[in-house]
């Protein structure tokens, strides 16, 4: 069967539903694949850095999130100088990693029971020296069944991984992809900066969103090859969404069939999940 795209031209709003975050706002975050659950980041007002897990008891409905996190964790060792933005969880939920801010390694942890936040093991390091707002991933995913793992930066990275759903199997630190930066693709999300990214299965099609709600899509030439992107389809969905003035998407999430996607806004509004028909 041929993969399917995601096809962005007749979304429409369902429901708009507002977490409820127990140390500071939502930061960043990673979805399950399949809807049942997503990690977030946050930082409090005492500067302490947490991961949080949110369930999902209809899969892709967000009506149905959790009234809280069912489980968070203070990360006190490694120390954070700043604060996270992106995380990314496997779909095992047995692996965590995140890339804060001004700290020039990111981490992976290990869950001791798999889908338990609360029981996190100690964080392994990876080096990669930037510089600048390069130095935190605003977002982090997985795509080609967990082989390979691409952050957003101030621009664009691929990590190939060794083992499917591992992040710490790949390279610690590699190259920005070339013409992946925020002024790359500032035409095509009208002037605002990148924060998220998703391939579609089979990675011939690339969505990006940014800020006011701006989404932009391309058809890739060679599979998961950024550099091979053609010309932008731009959707402008701030209207629809409605309130907030910034609506910085931070994730990306359709469920399996493409029918449904969730998108989510860190910052006006902040801890906000959108559920769109397709």
């Amino acid at each position: 069967n041929a993969a399917l795209t995601l096809d962005l031209s007749n979304a429409s709003l369902i429901d708009t539903q507002v977490i409820t975050v127990t140390e500071g706002n939502m930061r960043g975050l990673s979805f399950v694949p399949d809807g049942s659950a997503m990690y977030i980041t946050s930082m409090n007002s005492s500067s302490q850095d947490f991961l949080h897990k949110y369930t999902f008891s209809t899969a892709f409905d967000v009506s149905t999130v959790s009234s809280g996190p069912v489980g968070s964790y203070q990360i006190t060792s490694p120390t954070i100088n700043n604060y996270l933005s992106g995380c990314i969880v496997n779909a095992a939920e047995s692996k965590i990693a995140y890339d804060p801010y001004t700290n020039t390694d990111w981490y992976v942890q290990s869950f001791g029971t798999p889908g338990d936040i609360t029981t996190l093991q100690g964080a392994s390091s990876y080096s990669c020296s930037r510089t600048g707002g390069d130095r935190t991933a605003r977002s982090m995913i997985f795509a080609d069944n967990e082989n390979k793992m691409y952050w957003m930066n101030s621009s664009m990275r691929q990590f190939d991984l060794t083992t499917a759903g591992d992040p710490g199997s790949g390279p610690s630190c590699p190259t920005a992809i070339p013409n992946t930066s925020d002024s790359d693709f500032s035409s095509d999300l009208d002037g605002g900066s990148t924060r998220s990214l998703f391939f579609n299965d089979n990675g011939t099609q690339l969505t990006i969103a940014g800020d006011a709600a701006r989404l932009a899509q391309f058809t890739l030439s060679t599979a998961f090859d950024i550099t091979t992107r053609g010309t932008a389809t731009k959707y402008n969905f701030d209207t629809m969404l409605g309130s907030g003035a910034s609506k910085e998407i931070y994730a990306i999430r359709p469920n399996a069939s493409y029918t449904k996607l969730i998108l989510a806004s860190t910052y006006q509004p902040e801890n906000t999940l959108y559920e769109l028909a397709l």
